[in-house]
């Protein structure tokens, strides 16, 4: 009975520190990919305007545009 129950009990303590350690790597995946944005984003200043309506992702405010135009200084 007793190695039933440290067997239940190790095999809880498994799953549990499967899920952090998941949760974990998520946030740190989130974390580089944050990191890889910035960097691929550049420090040059460019205005973004998203015109009309249609099927274009408007990177500001994430509604569907027909054209997006980026002009960089």
């Amino acid at each position: 009975m007793k190695k039933k129950i440290l067997f239940m009990f190790l095999f809880l303590v498994a799953v549990v520190a499967s899920f952090q350690l998941g949760a974990e790597r998520e946030n740190l995946d989130s974390l580089m990919l944050e990191n890889i944005e910035a960097l691929a984003s550049g420090e040059g200043h460019v205005s973004i305007d998203c015109l009309g309506s249609g099927s274009v992702d408007c990177p500001i405010s994430h509604v569907k545009v027909y054209l997006v135009s980026e002009s960089g200084y």
